[in-house]
């Protein structure tokens, strides 16, 4: 487990949580994880997806994942309310990343006041109505700094890893960013392995969404 002192005071109580599954490896959790909120965020498109993934977990265990889903809702909330933007899943990433050198958790993220730096540079509050593409996503947090200072624009992420595409689909969702995410090679320009869009009609019905898309 995870030391305490490793890991933020926003995510205490998640990595308890978190930890409660180790019986199963680690990877595994975290992504199954993140493919559950996208299911259950994609409000009844993603459903065999879902009991695909679901299925090598117990009614016991189900109910932790529950219940993560639940702590890092409230942890978005709290970290949007505090701060403009937050990442707890990019942060909790890399808290494993640091701790379990041989896992399959093999990133580590530029730091936000890089990311808040880089998007000053290149944006504006004055910039609206524009299609930005972020070729190498990680978390997503490029995006989240430069919808800090310019909301409104499109986005288009990609990244070779599907994790970190999961990630920057749920980050980006519940920072209400509407994009699109493309799991694919962006040097190659290879087929996207599956693809997501985010809250496609919020501007509608204020309604935070994640659709999956796999690939043809």
């Amino acid at each position: 487990m995870l030391k305490t002192r490793d890991v933020p005071q926003a995510l205490k109580e998640f990595n308890a949580l978190f930890y409660a599954l180790d019986k199963h490896h680690l990877s595994t959790v975290f992504d199954d994880l993140l493919t559950m909120i996208i299911c259950a965020m994609g409000r009844g498109t993603a459903e065999s997806l879902y009991f695909e993934t679901i299925k090598r977990y117990d009614r016991k265990e189900l109910d932790i994942f529950c219940r993560l889903f639940a702590e890092l809702v409230s942890i978005y909330r709290q970290g949007t309310k505090e701060n403009g933007i937050c990442d707890p899943l990019g942060d909790y990433y890399e808290c494993l990343a640091s701790n379990y050198k041989k896992s399959n958790f093999g990133q580590f993220f530029t730091p936000f006041p890089i990311c808040k730096l880089i998007a000053g540079l290149t944006n504006t509050e004055k910039d609206f109505g524009l299609k930005i593409n972020e070729p190498c996503s990680g978390s997503g947090r490029m995006v989240l700094a430069m919808n800090q200072i310019a909301k409104g624009n499109y986005y288009i992420c990609e990244d070779l890893d599907p994790i970190c595409c999961k990630m920057t689909a749920i980050n980006l969702c519940f920072h209400e960013i509407k994009a699109e995410i493309h799991c694919r090679d962006t040097l190659k320009q290879t087929e996207p392995r599956f693809s997501m869009a985010t809250n496609y009609e919020f501007w509608k019905n204020n309604i935070n969404t994640i659709f999956y898309y796999p690939s043809a």
